[in-house]
């Protein structure tokens, strides 16, 4: 399973926000390498970069993000404020491992096809950000009437194979997964499924990876110290360990 750890830019600080209210911003640090690397340096599989500013029409946070990306050795995955193809391009030229779009593939899905035809369908995601079960765009301020089912589907006939699922409204709440949506969009066929939104415990990445989602997202949990990525892989090992059957465990390795 995939632990990605999350860091939120606004005005060049990293950040969290509670259901993406910008007036809830609470400030981490005032340097985004270090916290960068200090994840990294924690064996996240990857970082999950927002740039909130751009999200929100208010600016970007171009050359702090463009430092990460030079500046960590582990996969960035981007999202927050791509809303045109061409730079959604130019980010994945520069480095970036992963883009993730919302409201550009909201309003242009064409796009995305073509991206996914450039770059090959491992590294575009498209955020499924929803709140009541409708996708919200525009930095989560403006609702649409497709619900995430529907908007899944029909990214998939786009060839999209990996989607952002976030919860908004338990976004930053420490208030657990939507566990029922998880586990209804990671049965459907051909498609990897990124949970986001909630998430405070162990157990909570323990039950996402029962449901079959593919990773985690982690934020105010990692940064409030609720819990470690270490100990999110202890568990996830010993889940593992656990789904076993138990002739195989016990079976010696072979030389």
């Amino acid at each position: 399973m995939e632990l990605l750890a999350a860091l939120d830019l606004f005005m060049g600080k990293v950040v969290r926000l509670t259901r993406g209210q910008i007036a809830t911003a609470k400030v981490y640090s005032a340097d985004p390498m270090a916290t960068a690397k200090r994840w990294q340096e924690q064996k996240a599989d990857a970082l999950h970069l927002v740039d909130l500013d751009a999200a929100l029409g208010l600016g970007s946070n171009f050359s702090v993000i463009q430092q990460l990306v030079r500046g960590v050795t582990i996969p960035v995955q981007l999202g927050g404020g791509i809303r045109s193809e061409r730079a959604a391009r130019e980010w994945l030229e520069r480095g970036v491992a992963r883009i993730v779009l919302g409201t550009l593939a909201m309003k242009d899905p064409a796009c995305v096809g073509r991206l996914i035809e450039a770059f090959g369908p491992e590294r575009i995601v498209v955020a499924l950000d929803f709140s009541r079960e409708r996708v919200v765009t525009e930095g989560w301020t403006r609702p649409t009437s497709v619900t995430v089912e529907e908007a899944l589907s029909r990214f998939r006939d786009y060839g999209v194979r990996r989607f952002l699922v976030t919860a908004v409204e338990r976004d930053g709440t420490l208030s657990g997964p939507d566990f029922h949506i998880y586990a209804e969009l990671s049965a459907v066929s051909d498609v990897r499924i990124l949970a986001s939104g909630g998430i405070s415990r162990v157990s909570d990445v323990v039950e996402l990876k029962r449901a079959g989602i593919e990773g985690v997202v982690i934020g105010k949990a990692l940064y409030e110290g609720w819990m470690t990525l270490e100990e999110i892989r202890r568990a996830l090992a010993e889940e593992e360990r656990r789904s076993i059957p138990s002739s195989d465990a016990e079976r010696p390795s072979e030389a």
